[in-house]
């Protein structure tokens, strides 16, 4: 048989127990909204934002100068230019491949460069020799030429492509000129040592 005290404190576990339960669930279905509508406030790649007012991306935190500041639009260039400023000697095969793969091998010389497109995988190969390269974008000031013609394009230190009408009106002329294997005058190499070294043997 039952006594009154063990009656009672059934009855308060139970509500003691119902009363924990209730609010449990309440947060378990707000949070999810809640992580959500902060998901949908932040900016693109961006991941979540520190205490100290720090942006925080995938492997960095940015620190805005000023509390709310906002970059302005930047629209990356679809093509970079990477030159080699560091030799090879000496350095680990992987970072030889890497650059070989990019058209920097040690055949190369440092002051030619190698136009690649700018994309996710071959910037992970940049960021893997980064201390050994400069990487400038590609920009085009005067546009794309709309027949897709680019005779005359020369391409500046600064990574401006520019087009320049006396040099594609050279290029035009140099096109319609016969080659020189084509003229009877021509002298291969072969045939110029030839003379040389005859010229040498007898000089009268």
């Amino acid at each position: 048989m039952f006594s009154l005290k063990h009656v009672i404190a059934v009855n308060c576990r139970f509500l003691s127990t119902r009363g924990s339960v209730i609010p449990k669930s309440v947060h378990k279905t707000e949070s999810p909204e809640t992580e959500v509508e902060k998901k949908q406030k932040l900016p693109n790649n961006q991941i979540g934002v520190t205490e100290d007012g720090g942006q925080k991306f995938y492997g960095f935190t940015y620190y805005p100068r000023f509390p709310g500041q906002q970059d302005p639009p930047y629209e990356p260039s679809k093509v970079l230019m990477v030159e080699r400023i560091r030799d090879l000697k000496n350095r680990p095969y992987w970072e030889k491949d890497t650059l070989a793969k990019l058209g920097l091998s040690m055949e190369v010389k440092g002051s030619q460069a190698a136009i690649v497109a700018n994309t996710p995988s071959i910037c992970a190969q940049l960021w893997k020799v980064k201390h050994l390269i400069r990487v400038t974008p590609i920009t085009f000031p005067q546009g794309l030429p709309e027949d897709g013609d680019t005779a005359g394009a020369q391409l500046q230190d600064n990574g401006e492509l520019v087009f320049i009408p006396k040099l594609k009106s050279d290029a035009l002329i140099a096109a319609t000129q016969s080659k020189p294997e084509d003229r009877r005058d021509y002298l291969d190499t072969d045939t110029v040592k030839k003379r040389l070294r005859l010229n040498w043997l007898r000089p009268y």
